[in-house]
């Protein structure tokens, strides 16, 4: 009999959990009796006693709002208990072309996938064309029966031991539906729930649809979710060059009639499958020389160039660091922040962006610079 509630698979979950959030009150506290809390969470999980406990709500404005549904500790690491058992089964289905959330995959290998095709260029010579689209709200208007549906037939076709389906099916089905709204303490300013429209938040409108943005199922879900339209889009359609990150996906090819065909036609796909409708207003048809806009780049056949954004977005943050007073903190703070941009800076043609900005910094930075800039191209 096989089951995935061990202590091995259990304490995997938590080393993996711990990983990126040591320094959190919920890791904190956990930590101060971990053999104890893991114990206890592993009875609940075998007793089926486990229930998710209270969310933290918070709201990220840059670099746009967004509503943060995030899980305490313990629930983060049944997340990973979860998603490590059956990450394989469903990876094995997802396409090369899916690169959100994914172990070998990122933003910087979606872009260097795009930059290949628009330096190729279309067959014979001819004029390639994209179509960039964009889901709307996309978090917020999962279907959590549809959802389920994938992953419970996906779950009971794949695996033979009765069990292990149970156990699956069992704790997916539970953090599918529950409702984090239903138990959440808000953090942070009052005023800033204004900035997300009720039709994007957890908060308001139909509780059978919407995944909390900020857990690692609800990522690795909208994967499992997303993977019927790219399937759909390579092989229904029958496009070979596609890309998606997330709910933002470009396809290409040089008939711009078969294009401006695909836009319906992936539409109806979204709308009768997955209850799902594209933002209109974020629909771009164009010839490849017009340039593409995609995950923080502006990418066109010869060269990629940063974001102005992005570049503001970086601008401030200097500012916002040089206004603070010098302590130990804050300028470890400064150069993490620092070298990041210019880590994303790198994969674009930016060596005259770096060195201007590096040039600046070396003058007003009240911290020391040669910490700065080791592993970003100009030392």
């Amino acid at each position: 009999m096989i089951t995935i509630f061990t202590a091995d698979k259990l304490y995997k979950a938590y080393k993996e959990c711990l990983r990126n959030k040591k320094n959190t009150a919920n890791a904190l506290k956990f930590e101060m009796n971990r053999e104890k809390n893991l114990w206890k969470l592993l009875y609940d999980l075998q007793t089926g006693k486990y229930e998710i406990s209270r969310h933290i709500c918070f709201i990220v404005t840059k670099p746009s709002p967004r509503e943060i549904f995030a899980g305490d500790f313990r629930d983060r690491v049944v997340h990973h208990l979860l998603c490590k058992e059956i990450q394989a089964l469903f990876e094995s289905d997802f396409i090369e072309s899916s690169y959100a959330n994914r172990k070998g995959k990122g933003t910087h290998k979606a872009v260097r996938e795009l930059k290949f095709y628009l330096v190729r260029g279309g067959q014979d010579r001819q004029r390639l064309y994209f179509l960039k689209m964009d889901i709307k709200g996309f978090f917020r208007n999962i279907n959590k029966n549809i959802l389920w549906r994938i992953i419970e037939k996906k779950i009971e076709e794949s695996r033979t031991d009765k069990n292990w389906q149970n156990e699956v099916l069992w704790l997916a089905k539970k953090i599918i539906f529950h409702d984090p709204a239903s138990n959440y303490i808000f953090k942070g300013k009052e005023e800033t729930k204004k900035l997300i429209p009720k039709e994007k938040s957890l908060l308001f409108g139909d509780r059978n649809t919407g995944l909390p943005i900020g857990n690692l199922t609800s990522q690795f879900f909208a994967n499992i979710y997303l993977n019927e339209l790219d399937h759909f889009v390579k092989n229904e359609l029958g496009f070979d060059r596609y890309i998606r990150y997330v709910d933002d996906f470009i396809i290409l090819d040089e008939n711009k009639t078969k294009l401006e065909k695909a836009v319906g036609e992936v539409s109806h796909f979204l709308a009768d499958n997955l209850k799902l409708n594209l933002c209109k207003d974020k629909t771009i048809l164009n010839p490849i020389e017009k340039g593409i806009d995609f995950l923080g780049y502006f990418t066109k056949p010869n060269y990629t160039l940063v974001r102005r954004k992005v570049v503001g977005r970086f601008k401030k943050k200097i500012f916002s660091f040089l206004q603070d007073k010098q302590d130990k903190d804050l300028a470890k703070a400064f150069i993490s922040c620092i070298n990041s941009y210019f880590g994303h800076f790198r994969h674009a043609n930016s060596f005259n962006l770096r060195k201007s900005f590096w040039e600046k910094l070396s003058k007003v930075s009240k911290f020391n610079t040669n910490d700065i800039f080791s592993k970003v191209g100009l030392k």
